[in-house]
């Protein structure tokens, strides 16, 4: 079991299957597998953003290769389904989704095969679309 130790909780690595800090926000927030979300509120946006790369990869280091897009790190295996619906990139969990806008259903389209090469990737698969 690997564990990832703040000052405020202890957390099962295996657990998790996802976590992001939001534009300009002070906090990072972690989902766990059992609907669980965790918000770690930092200093500054600039704390927000190590705190999210060291926690990723202390889980990277527990897990083996995640998913990521920005800041957003997900566990490839929690994923269901990436779908473009307009102007929106739906990344689809077991109880959640995360939406990433962009201008035009072109760029969904565009977005919507990156982060799919991406996922392939960080699964193993080597297929290309």
């Amino acid at each position: 079991m690997s564990l990832y130790q703040h000052q405020l909780f202890t957390l099962d690595l295996n657990k998790v299957i996802a976590v992001y800090q939001n534009e300009d926000e002070s906090a990072v927030t972690i989902r766990t597998d059992d609907q669980r979300k965790i918000e770690v509120a930092t200093d500054s946006p600039e704390a927000a953003t190590q705190l999210l790369g060291e926690f990723s990869n202390q889980w990277e280091s527990a897990v083996g290769p995640l998913f990521r897009h920005g800041k957003h790190v997900f566990l490839p295996g929690a994923i269901y389904s990436i779908q473009a619906e307009g102007e929106e990139v739906y990344i689809y969990f077991r109880d959640h989704s995360v939406s990433f806008s962009v201008d035009d259903a072109d760029q969904a389209v565009a977005l919507l095969a990156e982060l799919t090469q991406r996922w392939l990737m960080a699964i193993g698969e080597t297929t290309t679309l």
